[in-house]
């Protein structure tokens, strides 16, 4: 199918929130306080201005902490700085619902 033919719903897949290594800032854990409450720290040495957390992947967990079970997001408005840069059609968009089995849907 033609990428350029397909709509791609963010707001009931959660493929990406499942298949990449997801970090946030300090800047973001400053917007989102549950950051630091659910999000592993990173070692000092290992930080940088746009890694100090990191959300997934987590010891038992198969997602993102805050996906929901109906795929939306619960901090979709405070969410980190990198799931905001996120495209819906990139190319790592369609390998993420590619690793998930999500099929895409002609418009």
């Amino acid at each position: 199918m033609d990428p350029k033919l397909t709509e791609y719903d963010c707001t009931q897949c959660g493929a990406c929130c499942r298949s990449f290594p997801i970090f946030a800032s300090e800047a973001d854990a400053v917007r989102e306080p549950m950051i630091r409450q659910e999000a592993r720290r990173l070692p000092e040495h290992l930080e940088t201005t746009d890694k100090a957390y990191q959300l997934f992947p987590l010891p038992f967990h198969t997602r993102c902490p805050y996906l929901k079970d109906d795929e939306l997001c619960r901090i979709y408005q405070s969410r980190p700085s990198v799931c905001r840069q996120f495209e819906s059609g990139s190319e790592q968009c369609i390998e993420a619902r590619r690793r998930q089995g999500i099929q895409s849907t002609g418009t």
